[in-house]
Parts: structure tokens; C-alpha cells; sequence
């Protein structure tokens, strides 16, 4: 198995993130949280949990709590990044099934797909998702069902390969189009969520973000 750190993004997220990293920890695979400027107990969650802590003093985005991490990862030679959200929406016993996908057909970026809980999702949610993915994966020319989905297996060569610019939830998208416009591959893979996306314990602020993610997608498509 190539070296590999899971990477978690998190924000607030005291009362979820716990229970997501004693999940984790029987797999024994180097965790990272990158703590966005939190106002609650993420960061001693984090820590008595045995992750390995990043902070930002103030809270940046989820996309940029992203790069922090994905710079300090490449920067020790990490081959395979797991991206997975805090909130406990993503169900960590998937990961070994998902690894032992990544390791078979060998992707360049491996998304774990809740394109079946789509309809639980709130109005703007399940609009892009369900809308919004069929032209991503047109415009990428790729196996996409879910472009905006945080549980993903991706390789440090695109990480290296591919600029981002952006800074909250538009960040994987960017991520998913530029790399697909280098030629790297993707692959789409059917997972199960804990927890519906956009309600709840997320951050994702539905007109907002949901614009942001809108401006990616008709920026790309105009280059």
C-alpha cells in the first residue's frame, strides 16, 4: 500500500468529530485535521483523538482548510490523500472497500458517490446534485455522479498538478474539473451517507455556496 494520511477538514465540529476519529483509529492510517479558526473544542477533540493537528486562526473555508492540508501532506511525500467530512456524515468502515477499489481499477481521484440519497436532500442541494453533476461530467468527459462530494481517495500527483484558487465548498469542484482537464482519471463509486448533506451539523450555506459552486462550473465552461 502506498503511504497514505486521511485528511479532514473541520470547523466547529466538536461533537461529531470525535466520534469520527475512533471510527478511524482501528485502521491505524496517519489523520490529519486542519481546524478552521473553530470557537468550540475541535482542536482538544482533535488532539486527545490522536490526529495530528493544523489550525487556522480564523475561519478561512472548508476549500482552504483543504489546500492547508493538502500542502502539508504533499510536503512529506504522502502518495494518497482520504478526504472525508467531520460532521459524521461519511461512514469510515467504507474506507477499506473504497481503498481496495482505488488499488484494483487504479484512478487518479476516487469519489464516493451519495447519488442515491440525493432526494433526502434540501431543495438547492439536490438541485445541483442531481442537475448541476450531469453537466460536470460532461464537461470533465468522465464517470462522475456526485462532483461535490468530500469522501475521496485522490493520488498526489494531481494535488501537485492542479492550481486552486478558491477557498470554501467550490474547492472540490475545482479540483474535480481542473484535474480532468489535465487528463487525470476519475471514478465514481456508490457510497452510503450517516447523514443527509446541507442540514443539520453542515456549514454549507445553501444560496451562497450553492453560487459559488454555480461560478466554477460556468467559469470553466467559458475557458
Amino acid at each position: 500500500m502506498d503511504r497514505i494520511c486521511i485528511l479532514i477538514p473541520a470547523y466547529n465540529a466538536e461533537e461529531t468529530l470525535g466520534s469520527v476519529l475512533k471510527k478511524i483509529e482501528p485502521l491505524k492510517i496517519d489523520t490529519v485535521v486542519v481546524d478552521d479558526g473553530s470557537s468550540d473544542e475541535t482542536k482538544r477533540v482533535a488532539l486527545e483523538n490522536g490526529a495530528h493537528l493544523l489550525r487556522h486562526p480564523f475561519n478561512l473555508g472548508k476549500g482552504a482548510a483543504l489546500r492547508t492540508g493538502f500542502q502539508y501532506l504533499l510536503q512529506r511525500d504522502y502518495h494518497m490523500v482520504l478526504t472525508l467530512d467531520a460532521d459524521g456524515q461519511h461512514d469510515p468502515s467504507e474506507i477499506p472497500s473504497l481503498l481496495k477499489i482505488f488499488q484494483t481499477v487504479k484512478p487518479d481521484l476516487l469519489i464516493g458517490s451519495r447519488a442515491a440519497e440525493f432526494g433526502k436532500m434540501t431543495f438547492l442541494r439536490r438541485f445541483w446534485n442531481r442537475l448541476g453533476v450531469k453537466a460536470v461530467a460532461r464537461l470533465c468527459h468522465a464517470d462522475i455522479t456526485d462532483s461535490q462530494s468530500g469522501f475521496r481517495l485522490i493520488r498526489a500527483e494531481p494535488l501537485k498538478e492542479v492550481g486552486l484558487s478558491t477557498s470554501r465548498f467550490e474547492t472540490e469542484l475545482e479540483l474535480l474539473i481542473n484535474a480532468c482537464k489535465r487528463g487525470f482519471s476519475v471514478l465514481s463509486v456508490p457510497i452510503k451517507t450517516q447523514k443527509v448533506d446541507g442540514t443539520g451539523s453542515s456549514h454549507f450555506r445553501p444560496v451562497i455556496d450553492t453560487w459559488l459552486v454555480c461560478k466554477i462550473f460556468l467559469r470553466s465552461l467559458l475557458r
